[in-house]
């Protein structure tokens, strides 16, 4: 077999597409064409795509399955890789289109092709479902070296915006429309996580505009780490307080991360510096000086044996009180270990959803735990003015 075969089964109730090998360039046009044409002919029967014999797709390729499925196709993922693809293009966790759709045939593989498919299945095993110990996944110094660099940077950004323009979103009137408008705005900053020494450098920037606020108010909740379970439940299960002065913190946090289908948590613990540009602008950098995986029994997973997929995290929060609230804004890096080549084209995607959904959801949660503060303190202050007018 070539690099990609498929088969189209035309059933009484169903059309089927089944997928093998790696869909890329002039395969993927072939096989939409084959699409269109097989389109015309279905009589209002379920489509099927069953991708679960697929060992890699470009972008151009994965286009394309999205336009397949937002047309009302049903993805078949009979395998933990394919399943982590259908979940990476449609943004929803993987559920099973049921009988309509008929089993899964098993393509003729030729020796060597079932050698690629199995080591690719296996590679993401191990990646996935890490049990021992691998040297991909040892933080070394070159890269700690790497990620040390990356925070200068990140700070000399900072001072650079404390003498100009402060925010991201004024670079931009149509972003500053945005979050007044009431839209939370995540983005990559680069094209793709920036390689470094045996490891990742991923760099993201989101805004949120926070009505009604005052700065005072929307530090304090960002500071209130004992009631990080309350403000960013599901994510943080733990929040807690090691030590404070002035702006000077110490906190930790567990975070259960299921990305990846790993199902473990984060135990990370951070320090964190608080600075007044003036009085209705403030910046605060949070960097964690340990981050240890724990089991699904909240046990630490040995060094050896952890994943990697998160070793380092480092955010640089600006915020601003003006038009009537607060603006935030969070520019956030981390330290992960590789993606072997085989899985690039499966795992990048995931880790940059998980990575947008995760931070647009920090920011909603910080501007949705801001404001009912807020109201709290408000309706107390209400009832204290009556009880004494009274």
């Amino acid at each position: 077999m070539s690099g990609f075969i498929y088969y189209m089964h035309d059933g009484p109730r169903s059309f089927r597409f089944e997928l093998a090998g790696n869909l890329g360039g002039s395969d993927a046009q072939k096989l939409d064409q084959a699409w269109r044409t097989a389109s015309s002919t279905l009589d209002g029967k379920t489509v099927a795509v069953d991708v679960t014999f697929l060992t890699g797709v470009d972008e151009k390729a994965r286009l394309l399955l999205e336009r397949w499925w937002r047309a009302g196709a049903h993805f078949v993922a009979n395998s933990a890789p394919s399943r982590i693809l259908v979940e990476s293009i449609t943004g929803q966790p993987y559920a099973p289109a049921g009988n309509a759709v008929g089993p899964t045939f098993e393509p003729l593989f030729t020796a060597s092709s079932f050698r690629a498919t199995l080591a690719a299945l296996v590679v993401a095993v191990t990646l996935l479902f890490p049990a021992k110990a691998s040297g991909a996944a040892d933080l070394k110094q070159e890269t700690l070296d790497a990620w040390d660099q990356s925070l200068h940077q990140q700070d000399a950004r900072m001072l650079d915006r404390t003498k100009g323009t402060f925010l991201w979103a004024e670079e931009s009137p149509d972003r500053l429309r945005r979050l007044r408008a009431g839209e939370v705005i995540v983005v990559p900053v680069n094209h793709a996580p920036e390689a470094v020494a045996s490891g990742l450098i991923h760099h993201w920037i989101g805004a949120a505009f926070i009505p009604g606020a005052r700065i005072d108010e929307v530090i304090a909740v960002v500071r209130d780490y004992d009631r990080y379970s309350e403000f960013y439940k599901p994510s943080v299960i733990e929040g807690k307080t090691l030590s404070r002065r002035a702006g000077e913190d110490r906190f930790s946090v567990v975070v259960v991360d299921k990305a990846m289908f790993m199902k473990r948590s984060l135990h990370s613990e951070y320090d964190s510096r608080y600075a007044e540009v003036d009085r209705d602008k403030w910046f605060s950098v949070a960097r964690t000086s340990r981050v240890q995986e724990l089991s699904r029994l909240g046990l630490p997973v040995p060094d050896g044996e952890a994943s990697g997929y998160i070793w380092r995290l480092s955010t640089v929060s600006r915020y601003e009180e003006r038009d009537g609230g607060v603006y935030l804004e969070t520019e956030a890096l981390a330290l992960s270990r590789t993606i072997p080549s085989p899985l690039h084209w499966l795992v990048d995607p995931i880790v940059r959803r998980v990575a947008r959904s995760s931070l647009t959801m920090t920011l909603e949660q910080t501007r949705d735990a801001t404001g009912s503060v807020v109201r709290s303190a408000s309706a107390l202050a209400a009832s204290k003015s009556r009880i004494k007018s009274e």
